[in-house]
């Protein structure tokens, strides 16, 4: 995955000056730039407040929708241009089978405190970072297998 995103990082560097600047495909709402499943996450936490009429919010969630998907289309179509379209697929890949692995290893239950042991040296190898869902249900996956195996050892 590294070499990937080298690859890619050096090869927008180089795109750049032909090219200019990639665009970002945030939008700005209600004091946020965000992009992607934050515009959900957004729109649920409005909703949730209860302080703006619901409609409000669905047409302004629809707007920021329309916004994120001109501004992700701007995004695509200079990658195409500066012929990296091939290069951000193959990191986007990547990135998506490191995240999958990272799920399933983080609800895989170690049977052994050797193995409890190996998930928690993994997560902490791999920097631990809160906002990282499964890091923390890694932790959790190999507190409870620790558990589970002290209550199994007779005293």
């Amino acid at each position: 995955m590294f070499d990937e995103y080298t690859k890619l990082e050096e090869a927008e560097f180089e795109a750049e000056e032909e090219h200019g600047r990639r665009p970002i495909a945030l939008i700005h709402w209600r004091g946020y730039h965000i992009g992607g499943s934050e515009l959900e996450d957004q729109r649920e936490r409005l909703l949730q407040k209860q302080e703006i009429d619901p409609a409000t919010i669905e047409r302004e969630y629809l707007d920021a929708k329309a916004s994120y998907q001109a501004k992700k289309a701007a995004e695509d179509a200079r990658d195409v241009h500066a012929g990296l379209a091939t290069a951000r697929a193959e990191v986007n890949r990547a990135e998506g089978a490191e995240r999958q692995s990272g799920e399933r290893l983080s609800t895989t239950k170690p049977t052994t405190p050797a193995g409890a042991a190996a998930l928690i040296q993994h997560v902490i190898d791999d920097e631990i970072c809160k906002e990282i869902e499964s890091h923390m249900t890694a932790l959790h996956t190999a507190v409870a297998a620790l558990n589970s195996m002290n209550a199994a050892v007779p005293s």
